[in-house]
């Protein structure tokens, strides 16, 4: 009678090993998107979170910082919803620096040969103390308007950070992405591209900062006590906020023109739809808000639309960009192979 050899036992090493090469991929692919799709989604509902602290009059439901209270690094039951909401605002932090560390993990092995995937992952980890600073400022100052403007302004550049990563992300790890984003594709047309491209980008990023003026003059303070306000005409500030909105509904219009009628590739196209679609929505709830008197849940709406529309403002202007940008030139050795070919 023969007996089988008993098998090896499996090593502890080998599924810390799997662990490794997951958490830290050598080459781009799935857990490299998902943590990029994390880091933007993440980063935009920072932006929802913040929105109902201020507009449910949180914004000092914990009076201090770093602590909630002189004596508690928690809300207390006395704070009431209040403090619940505020430090529920505060908690996320954490949830977002963790995010951001699988993020730049899953880009550590990659940046050599894919620096800018480092270089964004970088930039958005660094963004999450930043972020937590200029939120402690925010509440130490007593909720000063100019401090909630660049505490969303930072968000706003996050969350464009997050989309190029995404895009970036996908383009190095799906062929067909990569395919349908190659460069040299418009050529003719190069600089009507680029040129529509830093308009979009620019009235853009104008929309978002003139909004912020706006939110700082209207009725929502983020707290119920006296709470220092811009002193501009409310009118006068809102209608200052449309004119750069005008400029990225015709620079998106006229956009979406020449990729119909030029043939411009379809992932440019398919990005301008989008877009069109989120200025249209968000232009919809921005007059809805101005006329019924700022209701709570059109302002939370109208924020969550801004941030849709950094995001996907971002990622229609990176690929504008890739498209347009010149064909990489052959190797000498394949020109030499077709240089033939040509004199038959």
């Amino acid at each position: 009678m023969t007996t089988s050899p008993p098998r090896p036992r499996p090593s502890a090493a080998a599924p810390r090993a799997y662990l490794v090469d997951r958490l830290l991929p050598r080459t781009p692919g799935r857990w490299l998107r998902t943590t990029a799709w994390a880091s933007l989604i993440a980063n935009s509902l920072l932006v929802l979170t913040g929105g109902l602290v201020r507009l449910t009059g949180s914004g000092l439901g914990c009076p201090t910082w770093p602590r909630c209270t002189d004596a508690s690094w928690t809300n207390t039951p006395e704070m009431g919803v209040h403090g619940v909401i505020e430090f529920g605002n505060r908690v996320l932090t954490f949830l977002l620096a963790a995010i951001a560390i699988l993020t730049f993990l899953a880009v550590w092995r990659l940046r050599r040969r894919h620096r800018d995937l480092f270089v964004l992952a970088l930039l958005m980890g660094l963004g999450i103390p930043l972020q937590a600073v200029l939120g402690g400022i925010t509440v130490l100052t007593g909720l000063n308007p100019w401090v909630v403007g660049i505490h969303f302004l930072v968000s706003g550049v996050l969350i464009a950070l997050g989309a190029v990563l995404v895009t970036r992300a996908r383009r190095v790890s799906l062929p067909r992405v990569a395919h349908a984003h190659r460069p040299g594709q418009v050529r003719t047309d190069r600089r009507v591209v680029r040129a529509l491209a830093a308009v979009i980008a620019v009235s853009t990023a104008l929309t978002v900062y003139l909004g912020t003026l706006v939110t700082g003059t209207g009725p929502h303070s983020g707290d119920s006590g006296e709470v220092a306000r811009h002193a501009f005409d409310a009118y006068l500030v809102t209608r200052a906020h449309v004119v750069p909105v005008y400029v990225l509904v015709l620079a998106t219009g006229a956009a979406l023109l020449g990729a119909y009628t030029r043939r411009w590739p379809a992932a440019v196209r398919r990005r301008l739809v989008a877009l069109s679609v989120v200025l249209v929505a968000q232009a919809a709830v921005g007059y809805y808000q101005f006329f019924t008197g700022l209701p709570v849940a059109a302002v939370a709406l109208h924020l969550v639309g801004a941030a849709t529309l950094v995001a996907v403002s971002a990622t229609t202007v990176h690929t504008l960009y890739a498209v347009s940008a010149p064909a990489p030139l052959a190797p000498q050795g394949a020109a030499a192979v077709r240089e033939p070919e040509r004199r038959r």
